[in-house]
């Protein structure tokens, strides 16, 4: 009976250590820093473009979280802050724009976060990409054109929107279906097909953008997802900086 009442004994005391420690870890205090996505695979998409994609940087601690700043691994990625100090609870969204330039074969670039609070070492906001200079040459899937570029010296007083069509063609044996999984764009919306695209057909991508958008500067970018077995990722550039390909998206 003696033994009996050790091991539960020993037992109890066990368990109350391991919850002492779990209550330790759980309510740790401070600052911490929370990043929901920290890769993202563009695909294929052109050169002499800018492409965009938002990462969400979060402060899931118990105290003020000071961000220094975003350090892109090389000049043609920009990722500016739009906030530096983070209350408890509270998030910010860093756009990192890359510049496809002529790039012609699979690129990896990482950014580094940079704190002014003491911590754990941040972790790396990085992406892929494949720019091509050949966009009618992918496969299974071209789209055409592939980017769409504003002329903004166009713009009526009187404009509400443009509105463009990219064309899809399946080049495949296969039906397939595309679907978006960028994030949804601000002034910007995206329409793409229902359905599956049918083996060797075409369908239309519809893109509406708010005429005020072009008051300024921007790059954007939209990815499709195909439902191919390799999962074909492609993002079409959207801005009003120089056209990224040789042909021009047509406006209704």
């Amino acid at each position: 009976m003696t033994y009996k009442i050790l091991i539960l004994s020993a037992a109890f005391a066990c368990g109350m250590a391991a919850s002492a420690a779990g209550a330790d870890s759980t309510n740790a205090t401070g600052p911490k820093l929370e990043v929901p996505e920290t890769n993202f695979d563009y695909g294929y998409t052109v050169q002499n473009a800018k492409i965009a994609h938002v990462y969400w940087l979060k402060n899931s601690g118990t105290d003020t979280l000071k961000l220094k700043d975003v350090r892109p691994g090389c000049g043609c990625t920009k990722a500016p802050l739009k906030k530096k100090s983070l209350a408890p609870g509270d998030s910010t969204d860093v756009e990192v724009v890359f510049s496809t330039g002529s790039y012609s074969m699979f690129v990896r670039k990482p950014s580094t976060i940079q704190l002014e609070s003491p911590g754990d070492t941040p972790p790396m906001l990085a992406f892929t990409a494949y720019p091509t200079p050949k966009p009618d040459s992918l496969r299974p899937l071209t789209f055409t054109p592939m980017g769409v570029n504003l002329d903004s010296s166009k713009k009526t007083s009187n404009m509400q929107a443009w509105n463009f069509r990219v064309r899809v063609k399946n080049w495949s044996n296969h039906d397939l279906r595309i679907h978006q999984v960028s994030p949804a764009l601000s002034q910007i919306n995206i329409e793409a097909p229902n359905g599956a695209i049918a083996a060797g057909s075409e369908a239309t991508v519809r893109i509406r953008i708010d005429a005020e958008l072009a008051d300024s500067t921007f790059a954007k970018s939209v990815t499709f997802e195909v439902s191919d077995s390799l999962h074909t990722r492609y993002t079409l550039p959207i801005g009003n900086e120089p056209p990224a390909t040789g042909r021009t998206p047509v406006a209704h």
